[in-house]
């Protein structure tokens, strides 16, 4: 997106105040005005035009999980781990999966269900303790996705991440190596609000000093589309091979990759 040209003033204009990019608006006391018409100072003419830039910057968020990175593989790469270390065979692996539930299962239930239907005797306190380093070590991020969110980046738009989940979730940026990609990262349990809660979508607008409005994209119908279109963000859905069956509300782009979404917001700003 290219920046606003110049402006000519019909007054004489001095800047006094500051922009306060959280609500998006100047503060009444931003400009003063002379009576002096016609006339206007260079540092007022730049100091509009710095305004108007940093209010027209885009935002684009982004879930993390199944959407910047590729969770079911990750998961996958730790179910492997996991058989070997408790001693289980292939068979176990549906049994770990429905106990999954994707993600969406808290996994203090999650591994007190694999211990009833698996006959594991370590207690679920170890078992938490290892998936948290197990776990996350087991992400990767694919170069296309990261290449997409830099165009982004390189266009002008602030990025930022939120995602669901305990504080662990930053172990993930760290093994897939993004850890400097993004301008915001908002983990929910870090902040204490959890998509589709508005709060934690405000904090990746503060983090990003920029006002609430541009993209979400993601691949939760309620967290990501639901939870993004609440406060008045375009959306883009992940959809992972899955047909859209919720009622009600709907993306307005439904895409296979980062790329795919990448596109769609350079194209439409």
């Amino acid at each position: 997106m290219s920046p606003p040209s110049l402006r000519f003033c019909d007054s004489w204009v001095e800047p006094v105040g500051r922009l306060t990019p959280r609500s998006g608006q100047r503060s009444d006391s931003l400009l003063s005005v002379s009576n002096q018409p016609g006339r206007c100072s260079f540092e007022s003419l730049l100091f509009r035009h710095l305004a108007d830039t940093v209010l027209l910057m885009p935002l684009a968020l982004f879930d993390l999980d199944n959407t910047l990175l590729d969770r079911e593989q990750a998961f996958a790469l730790w179910t492997k781990y996991f058989l070997e270390v408790h001693g289980l065979s292939e068979d176990a692996v549906l049994t770990i999966e429905r106990a999954d539930a994707d993600g969406y299962n808290p996994r203090g239930e999650f591994f007190a269900q694999l211990r009833r239907e698996l006959g594991i005797e370590v207690s679920i306190d170890r078992l938490l303790a290892d998936y948290y380093v197990e776990y996350p070590s087991n992400y990767s991020a694919q170069p296309e996705a990261i290449a997409a969110v830099r165009s982004l980046r390189a266009q002008g738009f602030k990025v930022g991440v939120v995602t669901n989940g305990p504080p662990s979730q930053w172990a993930k940026f760290e093994a897939a190596g993004i850890e400097e990609e993004f301008d915001a990262v908002c983990i929910s349990s870090v902040i204490g609000a959890r998509k589709p809660e508005r709060a934690i979508f405000e904090e990746a607008a503060r983090l990003c000093a920029h006002p609430l409005s541009g993209w979400m994209v993601g691949d939760s119908p309620e967290a990501d589309v639901g939870g993004g279109a609440g406060v008045g963000l375009r959306t883009i859905w992940m959809s992972r091979g899955r047909e859209w069956s919720f009622p009600g509300f709907s993306p307005e782009f439904t895409v296979g990759s980062i790329p795919d979404a990448a596109a769609i917001i350079l194209r439409l700003g």
